[in-house]
């Protein structure tokens, strides 16, 4: 069994690769190309959005209630119908006009990413969520924040449970050492989940979902 934690990067998308010893780095700047045949896959972007009809995500709620300090990580996206607007501005006027919600510059800036996701048709590919995952697998959710110096060593002390791999080393001028943590923490996530239980949320039909490993009482 392979895991795969995927990241959006400025420079592109950051895999890791988690067999149960090793965790290994890749970057490439298509989605397409760092999927494998018959590994679960964990990604921190969102996929299926909401709509006109239902504009906010069951999956967003719930991973706001997995966590209190770290909530702000969970963004809000655009609805679908704003997806392709060709601006910022267009996307803006558009979802306050159809939901009368604006829309923030941070999510516009995931678009491009979030279309390209949306063209993956591979099974075990799901979106996921690195503070969600990490709060699943310790049991309570980061301290601090994973661009502090305590949180990158909060969260490699729980990658240590599992590799003594190192990949955040790398130095890099387009990827960040929080990107590739958070990576690696969607890939043992992904691991555990594929040889331990999959969990999604919401537990409805035809929602946009999120994926973490089964909690250990679900198990």
């Amino acid at each position: 069994m392979v895991g795969v934690g995927i990241d959006g990067a400025r420079g592109g998308w950051v895999r890791i690769t988690y067999d149960s010893i090793s965790l290994c780095l890749t970057i490439s700047e298509t989605l397409e190309e760092l999927l494998i045949d018959g590994a679960m896959h964990f990604v921190d972007m969102p996929k299926d959005l909401g709509t006109v009809d239902h504009p906010s995500r069951a999956c967003d709620a719930w991973m706001r209630s997995q966590l209190v300090e770290r909530k702000s990580s969970v963004f809000t996206p655009p609805i679908q119908e704003v997806l392709h607007e060709e601006t910022y501005e267009e996307a803006n006027k558009q979802s306050r006009m159809l939901i009368d919600k604006g829309l923030s510059k941070q999510a516009w800036h995931l678009v491009p990413r979030i279309r390209e996701f949306q063209q993956v048709l591979a099974e075990d590919v799901y979106e996921s969520h690195p503070e969600v995952c990490f709060s699943v697998m310790m049991g309570h959710e980061a301290s601090h924040s994973k661009k502090t110096v305590e949180g990158q060593d909060e969260r490699i002390e729980l990658l240590r449970k599992y590799s003594k791999s190192s990949p955040w080393k790398w130095k890099m001028s387009n990827v960040q050492i929080d990107d590739i943590i958070d990576a690696c923490i969607l890939a043992v996530a992904a691991y555990e989940a594929g040889t331990s239980g999959l969990s999604l949320h919401p537990a409805e039909a035809n929602e946009p979902k999120v994926a973490v490993p089964q909690m250990k009482e679900e198990r």
